[in-house]
């Protein structure tokens, strides 16, 4: 509630701010870049000499604030690993309705093959309508690939964030006496840049901090 609470404050902001010369739903969409770097673990003890890890990085425009790791793909031997990834597929599409879009969303991460007793999604997107945005929330039990229609009066923008909650039994000694709780949050968008209002509300902010030093941006 807290979160939601949060975001609601800063949609008033983000709504209230207006330009006549930009759409709302670009209105602030330039706060964050979204790049991509490439992390050689050669020097990582047990990992083959071509495993590397591609980071997706959204990148401030005020320079006072940190940038932020949200997607991880990681290769061995050229191979996608999932065991130790996180991201996810998107495909925007547009519908017969007017300015209904949907969006179907598929997350990977090391859960992706596991087995679990319970896991829930926490969606959070945004909708364009002409002059003014809202936050909208679904939940989903139980899958990894899921669609959303949400409503864009300007382009086919998506914005959202989406929390994944995951409960498994932990074995030890052959006995079910623990039980693993896992959260991951992760930043969703069809485009190279975005607001944000996802990006600095709740735990994301805090958690993601990254320094780019030393690291070799890609394009992509």
């Amino acid at each position: 509630m807290k979160y939601f609470v949060s975001l609601l404050i800063t949609i008033l902001f983000f709504t209230s701010c207006k330009k006549e010369d930009i759409s709302i739903a670009e209105k602030h969409s330039d706060d964050y870049t979204i790049e991509w770097i490439e992390i050689n673990l050669d020097s990582v003890e047990r990992l083959n000499n071509n495993d590397y890890q591609l980071l997706e990085l959204l990148i401030p425009k005020d320079k006072n604030k940190d940038t932020l790791k949200n997607q991880i793909r990681f290769y061995s031997d050229g191979q996608l690993d999932n065991r130790y990834s996180q991201y996810y597929d998107l495909i925007v599409e547009s519908t017969d309705k007017k300015h209904i879009y949907l969006a179907k969303i598929k997350l990977h991460s090391e859960y992706s093959n596991l087995p679990v007793r319970e896991r829930y999604a926490d969606f959070f997107f945004l909708n364009f309508y002409q002059d003014s945005t809202s936050v909208e929330t679904k939940n989903f039990d139980n899958i990894d690939e899921f669609e959303i229609e949400f409503i864009n009066f300007h382009n086919d923008r998506f914005e959202g964030v989406v929390t994944e909650h995951f409960i498994r039994d932990t074995i030890i000694n052959n006995l079910n006496d623990k039980v693993n709780m896992r959260t991951i949050e992760t930043v969703i968008t069809n485009k190279k840049n975005m607001a944000g209002l996802f990006i600095e509300n709740g735990s994301f902010f805090n958690e993601r901090k990254i320094s780019l030093k030393g690291y070799k941006r890609l394009t992509q």
